[in-house]
C-alpha cells in the first residue's frame, strides 16, 4: 500500500447489482460538492433505466485520502472526519451509513451547464498516478444524481452507450 495523499472533494460510493463504484466529486469550494454528495446517498434511483436502485454512501467529504491498495486506487476518509458530512444550513452531521474504502473508478467536476458539450468526448484525470474517467456536471442541475447514477450503469457494463 502507497503512502495515502490527501484531496480536496467528497467521495461518495454507489453500489448496484452487486457492483460498488466510488466517484469524486471535485469543485470549488460552495460548487455543491456536499449537497449532491446528500442527495444521491438520500435519493437512491435508477438512473437511465437500471433494473435495481442504485445507491449512495458517503465515503468522505472535503477531503479525501487516496491510495494504491495492491494495484487499485482506493478513497477513505481522514479518521478526524469519518462519517462526518457538512450539510449547508444544518451543520456537520454524522452519517450511519458511510463506505470505507472504496476502489475509486471515476471523478465528477462541477462545472457551470453553459460550459459542458452535449456530447463530450471522453476525458481523463490523473490522480495519485492513476488515469480515471473524467466528467463534468453541473452539480446544481436536478438531473445531476441521475447523471451519475447512469455514469456508474454505464461503467459497470449495465447500460449501453456513452462518450468513449
Amino acid at each position: 500500500m502507497s503512502r495515502p495523499v490527501n484531496i480536496h472533494g467528497t467521495c461518495i460510493a454507489l453500489s448496484c447489482a452487486g457492483h460498488t463504484a466510488g466517484v469524486l466529486l471535485q469543485g470549488a469550494p460552495g460548487t455543491g460538492k456536499s449537497s449532491l454528495a446528500l442527495r444521491l446517498i438520500d435519493q437512491p434511483g435508477f438512473g437511465a433505466g437500471s433494473a435495481e436502485p442504485v445507491r449512495g454512501y458517503l465515503v468522505s467529504d472535503d477531503q479525501v485520502l487516496l491510495a494504491d491498495v495492491a494495484g487499485s486506487l482506493t478513497a477513505s476518509a481522514p479518521a478526524a472526519i469519518a462519517g462526518l458530512l457538512e450539510v449547508r444550513g444544518t451543520g456537520i452531521t454524522r452519517l450511519r451509513n458511510s463506505h470505507l474504502p472504496v476502489q475509486l473508478e471515476m471523478v465528477i467536476a462541477h462545472a457551470d451547464a453553459a460550459d459542458i458539450e452535449r456530447i463530450p468526448s471522453s476525458q481523463v484525470i490523473e490522480l495519485a498516478g492513476r488515469s480515471l474517467p473524467l466528467h463534468k456536471i453541473d452539480f446544481s442541475s436536478p438531473s445531476a444524481p441521475a447523471q451519475i447514477r447512469t455514469l456508474a450503469l454505464i461503467h459497470w457494463g449495465l447500460l449501453g452507450l456513452s462518450n468513449s
